[in-house]
Protein backbone atom coordinates (compact mmCIF):
# COMPACT_ATOMS: atom_id res chain seq x y z
CA UNK A 1 0.00 0.00 0.00
CA UNK A 2 2.99 2.15 0.87
CA UNK A 3 4.45 1.90 -2.80
CA UNK A 4 0.71 2.16 -4.67
CA UNK A 5 0.43 5.66 -2.07
CA UNK A 6 4.13 7.00 -3.10
CA UNK A 7 3.04 5.93 -6.84
CA UNK A 8 -0.37 7.99 -7.00
CA UNK A 9 1.13 10.87 -5.03
CA UNK A 10 3.77 11.44 -7.22
CA UNK A 11 1.68 10.52 -10.65
CA UNK A 12 -0.59 13.42 -9.28
CA UNK A 13 2.27 16.01 -8.40
CA UNK A 14 3.79 15.41 -12.15
CA UNK A 15 0.59 16.05 -13.62
CA UNK A 16 -0.36 19.37 -11.58
CA UNK A 17 3.02 20.22 -12.36
CA UNK A 18 2.54 20.19 -16.29
CA UNK A 19 -0.58 21.53 -16.44
CA UNK A 20 0.83 24.95 -15.36
CA UNK A 21 3.25 25.34 -17.53
CA UNK A 22 1.16 25.69 -21.02
CA UNK A 23 -0.02 29.48 -19.58
CA UNK A 24 2.00 32.06 -19.78
CA UNK A 25 2.34 35.37 -17.11
CA UNK A 26 -0.10 38.36 -18.05
CA UNK A 27 1.91 41.38 -16.41
CA UNK A 28 6.12 40.28 -16.28
CA UNK A 29 7.49 41.40 -13.21
CA UNK A 30 9.41 44.61 -14.63
CA UNK A 31 6.43 45.69 -15.55
CA UNK A 32 4.94 45.30 -12.15
CA UNK A 33 7.41 47.26 -11.05
CA UNK A 34 7.12 49.83 -13.22
CA UNK A 35 3.66 50.38 -12.27
CA UNK A 36 4.50 50.37 -8.66
CA UNK A 37 6.79 53.18 -8.93
CA UNK A 38 4.81 54.95 -11.21
CA UNK A 39 2.10 55.00 -8.57
CA UNK A 40 4.69 55.64 -5.71
CA UNK A 41 5.95 58.80 -7.66
CA UNK A 42 2.56 60.29 -8.03
CA UNK A 43 1.40 59.29 -4.10
CA UNK A 44 5.27 61.29 -3.36
CA UNK A 45 4.34 64.58 -5.96
CA UNK A 46 0.60 64.52 -4.32
CA UNK A 47 1.82 64.95 -0.49
CA UNK A 48 4.56 66.77 -1.93
CA UNK A 49 2.18 69.45 -3.18
CA UNK A 50 -0.53 69.04 -0.32
CA UNK A 51 2.50 70.17 1.85
CA UNK A 52 3.85 73.03 -0.41
CA UNK A 53 0.37 74.56 -0.10
CA UNK A 54 0.32 73.78 3.94
CA UNK A 55 3.33 75.63 4.24
CA UNK A 56 1.76 78.50 2.06
CA UNK A 57 -1.22 79.42 4.00
CA UNK A 58 0.60 78.98 7.29
CA UNK A 59 2.92 81.46 5.91
CA UNK A 60 -0.17 83.99 4.86
CA UNK A 61 -1.53 83.12 8.14
CA UNK A 62 1.81 84.27 9.86
CA UNK A 63 2.07 87.52 7.47
CA UNK A 64 -1.98 88.57 8.11
CA UNK A 65 -0.48 88.00 12.06
CA UNK A 66 2.54 90.05 12.12
CA UNK A 67 0.27 93.06 9.88
CA UNK A 68 -2.73 93.15 12.53
CA UNK A 69 0.00 92.86 15.64
CA UNK A 70 2.02 95.84 13.74
CA UNK A 71 -1.69 97.68 13.09
CA UNK A 72 -2.66 97.49 17.10
CA UNK A 73 0.86 99.61 17.85
CA UNK A 74 0.03 102.42 15.05
CA UNK A 75 3.32 101.20 12.81
CA UNK A 76 2.53 99.94 9.58
CA UNK A 77 6.23 98.68 8.64
CA UNK A 78 8.03 95.48 8.92
CA UNK A 79 10.27 97.27 10.91
CA UNK A 80 8.69 97.98 14.15
CA UNK A 81 8.63 94.07 14.15
CA UNK A 82 12.18 93.78 14.11
CA UNK A 83 14.36 93.43 17.32
CA UNK A 84 17.27 96.56 17.70
CA UNK A 85 20.48 94.62 17.33
CA UNK A 86 21.58 95.55 21.16
CA UNK A 87 19.09 94.21 22.48
CA UNK A 88 20.00 90.86 20.66
CA UNK A 89 23.83 91.70 21.76
CA UNK A 90 22.42 92.05 24.93
CA UNK A 91 20.45 89.12 25.25
CA UNK A 92 23.73 86.53 24.29
CA UNK A 93 25.94 88.48 26.93
CA UNK A 94 23.62 87.66 29.29
CA UNK A 95 23.44 84.06 28.34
Amino acid sequence: MNKLGFAVVGAVSLVLAACGRNESDTLNESEAQNVEAGTLNDLAANAANAEMEALGNQQQQLEAENADAAADEGETSNDALKTAPSEVEDDVQGM
